[in-house]
């Protein structure tokens, strides 16, 4: 029964991982058409599923930067209109 629970959690945060790379991917093509706002959704949404998510440290590692990434283009726009 654990060694089920332990495939069934590792399945899990495999998906939470696609699905982390999934908004961010979503989230930089919003802010690249000026949906700001929706894009700063979806990247909240992308950090809170990484924070609870178990990921191996390459993966986490790549997400991580590519929310970096994400993060950037969505406050680029903010900080050079004020």
């Amino acid at each position: 029964m654990e060694t089920a629970l332990a495939r069934l959690r590792a399945k899990t945060d495999q998906e939470l991982c696609t699905l982390v790379a999934r908004q961010l991917k979503r989230s930089r093509r919003l802010a690249g058409r000026g949906a700001y706002r929706d894009a700063a959704k979806d990247y909240l949404t992308a950090k809170a599923l990484l924070a609870v998510a178990d990921i191996p440290a390459a993966e986490r590692a790549g997400l991580e930067r590519l929310m970096q990434e994400v993060r950037q283009t969505i406050e680029l726009p903010m900080t050079a209109v004020a």
